[in-house]
């Protein structure tokens, strides 16, 4: 059985289309259904029928689904690891992170951590804090670095890093010594607010601000880093955590605004791992060490 045969396979029992499986594949049409016919073959059985101008799997395409996953996935695992022992790694850390944590802190600490543990690879997924928690319960990552507090109570959760949360506006073109403040009224009576873009502290926050403005008008945009570019182009404003604003406050792209009547609440950031592995508490001991610089 070639390996190949079972990967044209798989994707064309997700697509039920060869077409759109030769497309996905980076081959031609005729190339997935000469690995199908050859996978038949050599099973001995049919896995596609016709059904009109498509193909659906047969009863026995379906019961051979998740083994040719399994067999798949095993493959893929083997090959890895081999070319990771190889290129000198003898262990690995696979690391589910949230957008905001990828984009800001993230590339700096993996380098020192790679840097320090040469013999550690480390493996990065980009997830929603939502979806971290689940990939770490179903072992599908050995540690998670996110923004909201997970629910499981399987897992170990600890807090390791708290941030103000500022209100920003886009840069008005004055001079920021002589210019005068920014209103904080101005910009709720006349602009849009974007919201939920961090997953933990906007019910409480929009609760506040709707209590003294209550025409203020809000638009969702679930990621930090759109609803920086939106603020840049003059959309709107938010409020977000300070860790995501370094650069563009610095460059002078974004400007703090002051808001005095409103009590802004703290963005945390938390590890969370479902073992207690040799990798896992080094790179906790890690990010302890990190963030007490």
């Amino acid at each position: 059985m070639n390996i190949n045969w079972l990967r044209t396979f798989i994707i064309a029992a997700e697509n039920e289309n060869f077409r759109k499986t030769a497309e996905k594949l980076y081959m031609a049409q005729p190339t997935v259904t000469a690995h199908i016919k050859q996978l038949e073959r050599d099973i001995g059985t049919q896995f596609f029928r016709k059904s009109g101008r498509s193909i659906v799997l047969t009863e026995a395409g379906r019961r051979f689904l998740p083994h040719a996953r399994l067999i798949l996935a095993s493959y893929d695992r083997s090959t890895h690891d081999l070319l990771a022992w190889e290129q000198g790694y003898k262990r690995k850390l696979n690391i589910a992170v949230s957008p905001l944590l990828a984009a800001t802190i993230l590339p700096y600490i993996v380098r020192q951590f790679m840097e320090r543990h040469v013999d550690v690879e480390v493996i990065v997924q980009v997830k929603d804090s939502k979806e971290i928690s689940e990939m770490i319960e179903r072992g599908e990552a050995d540690l998670g670095l996110l923004q909201m507090k997970p629910l499981q109570k399987t897992l170990y959760v600890e807090k390791i890093k708290e941030d103000k949360v500022v209100c920003v506006c886009p840069h008005d073109g004055g001079d920021l010594e002589s210019s005068p403040p920014i209103d904080i009224r101005d910009l709720f009576e006349n602009q849009t607010l974007f919201t939920y873009n961090h997953p933990e502290y906007w019910e409480d926050l929009l609760s506040a601000i709707h209590a003294k403005y209550p025409k203020v008008r809000t638009m969702v945009v679930t990621q930090v880093h759109i609803t920086k570019r939106f603020i840049e182009e003059g959309l709107g404003f938010s409020f977000l955590p300070e860790i995501s604003l370094n650069r563009e406050l610095m460059e002078g792209r974004l400007l703090e605004v002051r808001t005095p009547e409103l009590k802004l609440p703290r963005a945390s950031t938390y590890i969370i791992t479902r073992e207690d592995t040799e990798e896992n508490r080094l790179f906790r001991s890690f990010l302890k060490e990190y963030f007490t610089y």
